[in-house]
């Protein structure tokens, strides 16, 4: 089979790899398409795991094979996530699911240490995977679609974790991809929702989406989002966006005894400045969220299959397996008439 290998930093080759053998309790699936994922081209262009590896974690694809145990038939479309909680440990009690050591395992794999796998042919999920973390993809569902059921889960951690609801406004800072997604999914759990960015065309893309103003971030948008809430600035903002005139925006956007969210891919080195002096009198919470949880699985893939959101419409560019290297520079390099990048199997380039 054919897979995007990682090699070491900004070396991404296509090779011919065997196809995963199957264990007992575990599938064999044929990928029908993969998401790139920031957190993906940050350890790529990073060089942050060792190589060899296959990354690609969003994926959805057809059952090719199913092993004895296996609660799934071969020809079922299913999407996969790579993490799933062992339920019983110290921090799944507190459902903070992501330092398990289990989750912190990843369960799918196309060959090498298991690293997603998403962008290969064929991608092997592990018996636990298979137990918690497969879900069948229903008909009429396309495979671009279905790839966003792992991002829109962290979106919608995120949004609940920020405590968003009904009569608040919120602020989303940065509207790619994942920027629309926390916008569309702050909407439906019923806020008032302001998107931020630079680019001219995803500010138009947040307003068709249903924010309610969409704002240049160069220009006054702190005096714009205390404008739009009577004078006293967001309930909530979300930073989908890195770097320090992001994370300053969010923090002097937020109103007094509000929240400020840091959901945006980050890697260790990325340092920003608070003054607390200035900061501890306003009682604002910074939170951070990361990854998915296994307690929204079912709602987040909800989202995506009832299309409650769009996230068709996210998609822009669409590459074969053989051009990989390809989508990764697409996808990484924030330009007009870019959001979402997926690698299609079969896809002729």
């Amino acid at each position: 089979m054919k897979a995007a290998v990682y090699r070491g930093q900004n070396d991404l080759r296509v090779e011919d790899l065997p196809v995963p053998e199957p264990l007992p309790g575990e599938i064999l699936v044929r990928v029908d398409a993969c998401g790139v994922c920031a957190t993906d081209i940050k350890k790529i262009e990073k060089g942050l795991l060792a190589a060899p590896r296959v990354f690609g974690h969003e994926i959805a694809g057809t059952v090719a094979r199913a092993f004895r145990g296996a609660p799934f038939r071969e020809g079922q479309r299913v999407v996969l996530h790579h993490h799933v909680p062992c339920g019983a440990c110290f921090y799944c009690a507190r459902k903070a699911y992501t330092h398990c050591a289990l989750y912190r395992k990843n369960g799918t794999t196309a060959g090498f240490e298991p690293s997603g796998g998403g962008m290969a042919e064929y991608v092997k999920a592990m018996d636990w995977i298979v137990e918690r973390g497969t879900i069948p993809i229903p008909d009429g569902v396309l495979p671009e679609e279905a790839v966003f059921v792992e991002p829109v889960n962290t979106c919608l951690k995120a949004v609940q974790k920020a405590g968003i609801g009904k009569g608040q406004t919120v602020l989303v800072v940065g509207q790619g991809p994942i920027g629309l997604l926390l916008m569309q999914i702050a909407r439906w759990a019923g806020a008032s929702v302001i998107g931020s960015d630079t680019m001219p065309d995803r500010l138009a893309m947040s307003l068709r989406l249903g924010a309610v103003a969409a704002l240049d971030a160069r220009t006054d948008v702190v005096g714009e989002v205390r404008g739009l809430s009577e004078g006293r600035g967001a309930d909530v903002v979300l930073l989908a966006a890195v770097g320090k005139a992001a994370f300053a925006q969010a923090v002097l956007a937020a109103r007094p005894a509000g929240t400020v969210l840091v959901f945006a891919a980050t890697a260790p080195g990325e340092v920003v400045e608070v003054d607390l002096g200035a900061q501890n009198p306003q009682e604002k919470d910074i939170l951070f969220s990361y990854s998915s949880s296994i307690d929204i699985q079912d709602l987040a893939a909800r989202l995506v299959f009832e299309r409650q959101i769009n996230v068709r419409d996210l998609v822009t560019h669409r590459f074969p397996i053989e051009e990989s290297a390809r989508a990764i520079e697409v996808a990484a390099r924030p330009a007009p008439g870019v959001l979402k990048v997926v690698v299609e199997m079969g896809r002729q380039g």
